[in-house]
């Protein structure tokens, strides 16, 4: 006797419905969502990067990496494939056809040394091999996401590699430049421009409310930032990449962008004086840009992050410190380490109305993996918006740090100018002359009390 069929209720079927619906769309999720989740989990930080750091912070991206890295595949029950019946040789020969299984999922299993993608065409494959002979990122994939100010791990890999920011080891401990003072005193010296009869307490007052209507780093940049820095003769630029400077550390953090920067002409230098430095001191591919730069700006607005304005400070400083010693090294590298300063950078933070000056010197390395370390040290700090007072005493060490490190960039470039051999120069040897300046801390000539900015203001009234 035949069983009876016992018919499936409507809730039931609703369920089932349901639940197939739901494993179908799971399992064949749409192929945009698919390749945007691809492509998030596809641009990495390099497991070298977080490996290699002496210590580790608590940080949403250092959570992912661990997230990451402790996530193991589901384990699925593999199909039987035992049968003969269920083999289909024509895919089989397919799948072996185009290199079999992925085993790029599985844990622990090396990555090829090196992997061109089956679709990059030959001119992306001719500039990867230009850019491994020129030694240019040549380790770097594309896909990497690098290292940032924006994360705490790039300040930790900053210290790791001999660069270090101002407190570091405790405030007593810092390796202070041997000039410190000499600076502080050049940076109190009067303006002419900032006396109370050309900068009145209205012009103040029209500052503070520039500052206040500020809500971005770019009106920062572009508003507030010139009333505090004057108007002078120095060759500057902003927001221009670094893209031509040799890395200051392995190539896993991007390339500096100063918000902005002073430098030299590059036509001051002897054209073999840039090409033999050219990794060093010319900061851009475009090479009209200011070279050999030693002062700069970093600024936020009013929700900015006053810790990543530090960091960003000290990674320019350690780049400007480290041309200017490779180009005093070029003129007599026995005198290269003299524990002077010859850079300064600033930040300032729209919100809080802070300007706060650093430079940054270096020193012989006592490890033995690294040559030279690179040291941030405060100068001044001074709350713009607080009283008239307070103002003119910050953009006047502002504006005579920018004679400052103008002078001393003439300095160092007429001394290696010097010892380029002329064949038009006739006289005395001008690179002993040149250097005799370089090597001391007061200046070769008396400074009058206006600078280049003070001058144009007075020659109209």
């Amino acid at each position: 006797m035949p069983l009876e069929q016992t018919p499936v209720p409507n809730y039931q079927r609703r369920k089932l419905s349901l639940e197939v619906g739901y494993m179908t769309a799971s399992s064949l999720s749409p192929p945009t969502k698919r390749r945007k989740q691809e492509n998030q989990h596809s641009h990495q930080t390099p497991n070298s990067f977080w490996d290699n750091l002496s210590r580790q912070w608590l940080t949403r991206r250092a959570l992912r990496e661990l997230d990451r890295r402790n996530v193991w595949p589901t384990v699925t029950i593999p199909r039987d494939w035992s049968s003969k019946e269920n083999i289909c040789h024509t895919r089989l020969k397919r799948f072996a056809k185009h290199g079999g299984p992925q085993l790029g999922d599985l844990r622990a299993y090396p990555q090829p040394e090196s992997e061109v993608p089956p679709n990059q065409s030959m001119s992306s494959q001719s500039g990867s091999r230009k850019r491994a002979i020129t030694g240019q990122e040549s380790d770097i994939s594309s896909r990497t996401k690098k290292s940032s100010a924006y994360d705490p791990a790039f300040a930790q890999h900053l210290i790791d590699y001999g660069v270090y920011p101002y407190g570091y080891g405790g405030v007593r401990n810092v390796q202070k430049p041997r000039n410190l003072e000499n600076i502080q005193v050049r940076l109190a010296k009067p303006r002419a421009s900032l006396s109370p009869s050309r900068f009145t307490r209205e012009a103040f007052l029209d500052f503070t409310e520039k500052n206040e209507d500020a809500l971005t780093e770019g009106k920062v940049m572009s508003k507030v930032f010139p009333i505090i820095a004057g108007t002078a003769d120095i060759f500057s630029q902003e927001n221009l990449p670094f893209t031509n400077l040799k890395n200051l550390t392995d190539g896993f953090i991007i390339k500096a962008q100063p918000d902005f920067y002073d430098g030299s002409r590059p036509v001051d230098l002897k054209p073999s004086i840039r090409e033999d430095l050219r990794q060093y001191i010319i900061p851009s591919t475009n090479e009209t840009a200011p070279c050999m730069p030693n002062f700069f700006i970093e600024a936020k607005g009013p929700n900015g992050n006053t810790a990543v304005c530090k960091r960003q400070a000290l990674y320019n400083g350690a780049l400007g410190a480290r041309g200017i010693h490779e180009l005093r090294s070029y003129v007599e590298p026995r005198t290269a380490y003299d524990n002077n300063a010859y850079t300064i950078t600033s930040t300032y933070h729209g919100g809080s109305g802070t300007l706060t000056m650093y430079t940054t010197h270096p020193t012989p390395s006592e490890s033995p993996t690294k040559t030279t370390e690179y040291h941030m040290t405060q100068l001044r700090s001074f709350v713009l918006t607080d009283v008239l007072d307070s103002f003119r005493q910050g953009a006047c060490a502002l504006r005579n740090a920018r004679d400052w490190a103008k002078e001393k960039r003439e300095e160092i470039i007429a001394a290696a100018n010097g010892k380029v051999p002329n064949v038009e120069h006739t006289g005395l040897d001008s690179s002993t002359q040149s250097f005799v300046t370089l090597s001391s801390d007061v200046p070769a000539h008396l400074e009058s009390e206006t600078s280049a900015d003070e001058l144009a203001l007075g020659s109209r009234t």
